[in-house]
């Protein structure tokens, strides 16, 4: 079904586009858990890691990758998947903070438990809810139950995933597959 004519769906596609350019990159829910798009960020960068950095991104910030490195790195940035997908990234993360570069997706970084732990304690966090990563039953936890990365829309680019979303209500979240 067809909304708008071409000329008008630019214009509210603009419009949708600036109003992200706005939004915040990253929450923090009940001081504990850290929640944004792609994942954590390394020490490496201005603010040594700490969740006070991201005050220095720039709003509106409509070219993450220009304007930010940290919040490009909050963007894209995934979990090390056990399931050997970064295999070639294994033996640089010694050498990296537990950071290493994204082969498979050709930007920003993967991170493994013990940078995710690192960053958890520097920030004295307990766990990370972030999107990002088709998930086949919308959802999935790694690395030791601290990361939950939950994925919204379900068939996505025609695959045969599941969709899933979080209701935070009383102290407790609970993850709801959808439909």
């Amino acid at each position: 079904m067809q909304l708008f004519d071409k000329a008008m769906g630019v214009k509210v596609w603009e419009a949708c586009n600036m109003a992200f350019d706005h939004m915040p990159l990253a929450a923090v829910i009940d001081r504990r858990i850290y929640c944004c798009h792609g994942g954590i960020f390394p020490p490496t960068l201005a603010g040594g890691g700490l969740l006070s950095a991201i005050n220095s991104i720039p709003c509106p910030l409509s070219e993450p990758e220009t304007q930010s490195p940290l919040a490009w790195e909050i963007l894209w940035n995934d979990p090390l998947s056990k399931d050997g997908s970064y295999g070639k990234n294994m033996m640089a993360l010694t050498d990296k903070n537990g950071f290493a570069p994204n082969t498979k997706r050709g930007t920003a970084h993967v991170f493994d438990e013990a940078a995710l732990e690192q960053f958890l304690s520097r920030n004295n966090l307990s766990h990370v809810i972030r999107a990002h990563e088709v998930q086949q039953a919308g959802f999935q936890i790694q690395q030791k139950g601290r990361i939950l990365t939950v994925f919204s829309s379900s068939a996505y680019c025609g695959g045969t995933n599941e969709a899933a979303c979080i209701l935070c209500e009383s102290y407790k979240l609970r993850v709801i597959r959808l439909d």
